[in-house]
């Protein structure tokens, strides 16, 4: 088994590279890597639905789907990240425990006192440290998981915090409480010399593995599917399952109500309840459909649309975080 450290924080370059490797790769290995600030969420969630859309664009934390299932996780330079990618026999290719199990033994090693939830996820007591997820590709399984080390809690409850409900079959993130483990571990270790006593013990539990150094070509590669996919509004707000909201359209003379519904990332369908006869606002609504749900996209619709808004009687200045909010 090939055991490293990833040499970026970048988390478009992070998540990218767990896709290459997976499919690319006929090795076992284990991955150690940190991201900068930012969201992760998994494939079959609705992107909006599982962040403070506002905060999270105010503090310039990126989102990213990942490929794997799962909820959505808040990634910092205090979050250790593992993944591990193995041959797997068709008959046992989901099989969480042969990873978790890894992890849970490592943290042993320190003295502390691990819980595995039926969700697959490490309670320290009653409050969650590390979430786990899986992805299977042909025999080979990606498995990885986050380690709360000395994250930023506050940062992490705003991100994950949305002011929307939304309705659809997206797969919804299950809230529970976390904490660090910085502080239960000795010698007031800090978060490089936590990833080096994992790289070290790895390296000893797998009697034949080996360091690896990612060479020119698989950072080349790597960064290429950052920059077409993985950067992208297509695959990391697009790609969510069709969803609905509610909205309050902004007038100046006070608010009107809608239903949006989303398709693909686009407006499907955008109706004021029964009753509301509104013409010019309905027309305005219908002007909408095939807009992408981006703010830049509503945004861009608006000042192309100022002078029909205003003349219907809507508050333009506020009319695109309608949607978001």
């Amino acid at each position: 088994m090939l055991i490293f450290k990833r040499p970026f924080t970048d988390p478009y370059l992070n998540i990218a590279a767990e896709e290459y490797f997976v499919k690319h790769s006929s090795e076992d290995m284990c991955m150690i890597w940190v991201n900068e600030p930012s969201v992760i969420i998994g494939k079959h969630q609705n992107a909006y639905a599982e962040i403070n859309y506002p905060y999270v664009r105010a503090e310039n934390i990126p989102l990213i789907r990942r490929i794997s299932g799962g909820g959505a996780v808040y990634h910092d330079n205090g979050n250790l990240n593992f993944t591990f990618i193995k041959k797997t026999e068709k008959t046992n290719q989901v099989d969480f425990s042969r990873f978790t199990s890894v992890i849970v033994a490592f943290l042993k090693s320190f003295g502390l006192e691990i819980n595995i939830s039926k969700r697959n996820s490490l309670f320290i007591g009653n409050r969650k440290f590390s979430g786990h997820a899986e992805h299977i590709f042909h025999e080979r399984v990606l498995h990885h998981g986050t380690i709360l080390f000395n994250t930023n809690l506050e940062a992490l409850q705003n991100s994950l915090n949305p002011g929307i409900n939304y309705a659809g079959k997206a797969m919804a993130s299950v809230r529970d409480e976390v904490l660090n483990i910085a502080s239960l571990l000795p010698d007031n270790m800090d978060i490089n010399q936590f990833s080096e006593r994992l790289v070290s013990w790895l390296l000893a539990y797998y009697p034949e593995s080996k360091g690896y150094e990612m060479n020119h070509d698989e950072f080349e590669a790597i960064h290429q599917l950052a920059e077409t996919k993985y950067k992208t509004w297509q695959w990391n707000f697009g790609y969510s399952p069709a969803y609905s909201f509610s909205v309050r359209i902004p007038l100046f003379s006070g608010t009107a109500p809608a239903i949006a519904k989303v398709e693909n990332g686009c407006f499907v369908q955008i109706d004021q309840p029964a009753g509301n006869n509104d013409v010019q606002l309905t027309e305005i609504l219908q002007n909408m459909i095939g807009l992408q749900h981006n703010e830049d996209e509503i945004r861009l619709f608006v000042e192309k649309n100022i002078k029909t808004l205003e003349l219907a009687g809507v508050n333009s200045v506020y009319y695109t975080e309608s949607f978001f909010k």
